[in-house]
């Protein structure tokens, strides 16, 4: 004998229902990690472009830059043409500057910017760069102080110390 249509319907509703609230919370986690895993690599991929290009004209480079660089591979392994121009620019820099160099290092600051959705950012804008001439005119000083202190350091034999006489 069948149950009755009612029973059956009423059966299959109440195991729909008793699914839906067992596997809806689980998929809705499921989807909540996957787009904190995502986020997580996008902001990591804004920050390491947000600060090569606060520092893209610093002399000498800032370590939080180089430490940016070393870690392109990683950040933006699955954007083939950011780390070619990555490995192009690193075999660059060992040798003198040039203007290969400057091209190739504005090149690779536009592929990030294109994998980050920045289509508006242009190379001419990021070959721009403010320097407030008191930084220009500190590194500068910092540079002659060193260089005499190294003069002296160099010609000098050794140090006399004389201790002072308390009254």
């Amino acid at each position: 004998m069948k149950p009755p249509r009612s029973t059956v319907f009423n059966m299959t509703t109440e195991t729909m229902n008793l699914i839906a609230v067992i596997v809806g919370p689980i998929i809705a986690v499921i989807i909540t990690l996957l787009y904190q895993k995502h986020k997580e690599k996008q902001d990591t991929k804004h920050r390491a472009f947000l600060l090569l290009m606060a520092h893209r004209k610093s002399i000498p480079p800032n370590f939080a830059m180089v430490e940016v660089l070393n870690t392109l591979d990683v950040v933006f392994s699955k954007n083939q043409k950011v780390v070619d121009l990555w490995h192009k620019y690193y075999t660059l820099l060992a040798q003198p500057p040039s203007q290969e160099r400057e091209h190739t290092w504005l090149e690779l600051l536009s592929e990030i910017a294109n994998d980050l959705d920045y289509p508006t950012v242009k190379q001419t804008d990021l070959d721009k760069f403010y320097i407030p001439q008191g930084h220009i005119d500190q590194f500068e000083l910092q540079g002659k102080i060193q260089k005499e202190l190294l003069r002296v350091l160099e010609n000098t034999s050794k140090f006399v110390v004389a201790q002072k006489k308390t009254p």
